[in-house]
């Protein structure tokens, strides 16, 4: 006779009890089913280290911390920040989203887009620009994306700088 096991693996898809039996090797141990906790949330990775150094070296102005605290509720998978309706972030958004006005916002963007900081980079379109986060910071989405999201980001950050040497950014 063997002792029943109870376990929350084994799904019954039919209104009655179902007896089920399992064999166990000698030393094995069977463990009941948990489902995973955190299975249904969404998750954005800060990195510790990264961000520490940057508020001990860099020092954030006040405006800057908010806004970047202001905008992780708003980070995509694709590390472009976006508002409900997937709309991306301009200086006009973040200057409504904070009730500044524009030209604090993007003093505060120009300065997180600075080369000492590197926390945003942007896409520019026509004359908006619109914001990344750095995924070395900041990052939201699968583990197995984030090295084309780096990629992407760089990119974006070495076109910044050349349009900004040009002449063209503002």
């Amino acid at each position: 006779m063997s002792d029943p096991v109870n376990t929350r693996s084994f799904q019954n898809n039919t209104p009655e009890a179902v007896k089920v039996s399992v064999e166990v090797k000698p030393g094995e141990s069977i463990k009941a089913f948990r489902p995973r906790i955190f299975k249904n949330f969404d998750f954005t990775m800060v990195f510790h280290a990264n961000n520490r150094d940057l508020v001990r070296n860099k020092k954030l102005s006040d405006d800057e911390k908010s806004l970047l605290f202001s905008l992780l509720i708003y980070l995509d998978y694709d590390q472009y920040v976006k508002d409900e309706s997937a709309m991306f972030f301009n200086v006009k958004r973040v200057a409504e989203l904070l009730g500044w006005s524009r030209q604090r916002a993007g003093r505060v963007l120009d300065g997180l887009c600075s080369h000492s900081k590197r926390l945003l980079a942007y896409t520019k379109i026509g004359r908006e620009k619109y914001y990344m986060l750095n995924p070395h910071f900041i990052f939201r989405g699968d583990t197995s994306s984030m090295d084309t999201a780096i990629k992407l980001f760089e990119q974006s950050a070495i076109d910044n700088a050349e349009s900004d040497v040009l002449g063209d950014g503002s």
